[in-house]
């Protein structure tokens, strides 16, 4: 019988993809799974869906009860990591208790950022959407609440606001930066986007940040920059997320947004490797270290890390940061590199939302890096492909300094040569 011990810490995609992989790859011994919360995996990417009424409560626990028996693993539910002496390939977790193991895995996941706002975290009437526990106090909130705050004009702000919306409630939408989805959405797109936002209902309130929050009788007063106030019946905060990664030393272990990995999810230290929300691994379009932040990304990353730990040879290939989702009827899609850093970048936009979509593709020395879309997300596989097999349209990426929106006929020609479901060879596309 084998004495090798594996350590996982987590309890989410990446680290059940991770214990999965380990065992399918023939490993014998014992797997400790550390997590702080209790019972099954949730993935809180469906708690949306959940809200509308897409998915059930229990699609939102995808692996289920019974995973962790199947599997064999030893579970320390509710007792976290608070120490990792990696040199000594120990674990010290709250309990006090001591696990040395032989491979560790970091794939603790991500918590959501609170900002440091008065009275905001200790509100029982304000909802941070993470976890199954606040997902079911944010729908008990939603049955009675007349009028909401969302703080934070991420793609989960979006979702919540339309959700609330269609549930009959007035929603204000807050964020202290100047456009919606920040991350991701070039601002020609993200003008347009807020402009239907407000069309559905939604008052959106940009650069403007909380900076206080009371109690109320039936309720919460907000208090904004500018000296405005909001009162409300409950606030959902999506201002984002942070790596869990506060039990690491960082000077033993490289971090930045979250643990270094190379191809194999190795970290910098010698049997110690990190997967999913906590770690940053190859981005296919910048070729550097990112934080990919999706659920698909994560559990690739952890069953690559499973099959190397226990033995096997797998490469994690990477992955193109995308997104795609509803929102009030239309679909939006962003994928790739929207704000290239380097080099000459060209922002070319063409069609109508309302019309055929429309099309805002991003171009980086005449290569395609990346692309927002709105109402044409049919045509989102055939850009990804572009852009991961690094299609070059010298003529129409080079020419001119083009500004939003592109005259129609260069519009027609990108659209012509990317995303037309024909052969790719004709114009200036190669």
């Amino acid at each position: 019988m084998s004495t090798e011990r594996f350590v996982v810490l987590g309890n989410g995609g990446a680290a059940l993809y991770a214990a999965r992989a380990a065992r399918q790859s023939g490993f014998p011994g014992e797997i400790h799974l550390v997590a702080d919360s209790e019972g099954p995996a949730f993935n809180p990417m469906l708690s949306p869906y959940y809200f509308k009424g897409k998915v059930s409560w229990e699609d939102c626990f995808p692996f289920g009860e019974g995973f962790y028996r199947d599997y064999d693993l030893v579970c320390h539910f509710g007792d976290p990591a608070v120490s990792l002496a990696a040199a000594r390939q120990r674990v010290i977790l709250g309990s006090g208790m001591e696990l040395p193991y032989d491979r560790c895995l970091i794939a603790t996941g991500t918590s959501p950022v609170i900002p440091p706002v008065p009275g905001l975290r200790e509100s029982p009437r304000a909802f941070p959407l993470r976890s199954a526990a606040t997902a079911l106090k944010l729908e008990g909130a939603m049955r009675a609440a007349r009028k909401a705050v969302v703080l934070g004009a991420s793609m989960v702000g979006l979702e919540m606001a339309e959700i609330l919306t269609r549930k009959g409630v007035k929603v204000v939408l807050f964020d202290v930066v100047a456009q919606v989805l920040p991350r991701g959405t070039h601002p020609s797109i993200a003008a347009l986007l807020r402009t239907y936002l407000e069309e559905q209902g939604v008052e959106v309130r940009l650069g403007c940040g909380m900076e206080g929050m009371e109690g109320a009788e039936e309720g919460v007063v907000c208090r904004f920059s500018g000296d405005v106030i909001e009162e409300a019946d409950m606030v959902v905060v999506s201002t984002g997320v942070r790596s869990n990664l506060a039990f690491l030393d960082r000077d033993e272990v490289k971090t930045e947004l979250g643990v270094l990995t190379d191809e194999r999810m190795r970290t910098n230290v010698e049997n110690l490797y990190a997967a999913g929300d906590a770690s940053q691994a190859l981005n296919l379009v910048s070729g550097r270290q990112d934080w990919m932040g999706t659920w698909g990304s994560a559990c690739y990353q952890g069953r690559t890390a499973g099959q190397n730990m226990a033995g096997k040879e797998a490469v994690y290939t990477g992955t193109l940061p995308e997104n795609i989702t509803p929102l009030f009827g239309w679909h939006y899609a962003q994928m790739g590199d929207i704000q290239p850093k380097e080099g000459v970048v060209r922002h070319c936009a063409c069609g109508d939302p309302r019309d055929g979509g429309y099309y805002l593709l991003v171009f980086q020395d005449g290569r395609l890096v990346g692309a927002n879309l709105i109402n044409c997300t049919r045509h989102a596989g055939l850009i990804r492909q572009a852009i991961l097999q690094k299609w070059r349209c010298e003529g129409l990426a080079q020419e001119g300094e083009w500004n939003d929106p592109l005259p129609e006929t260069v519009g027609t020609a990108i659209l012509e040569a990317c995303l037309a479901e024909r052969s790719v060879g004709r114009t200036a596309m190669r």
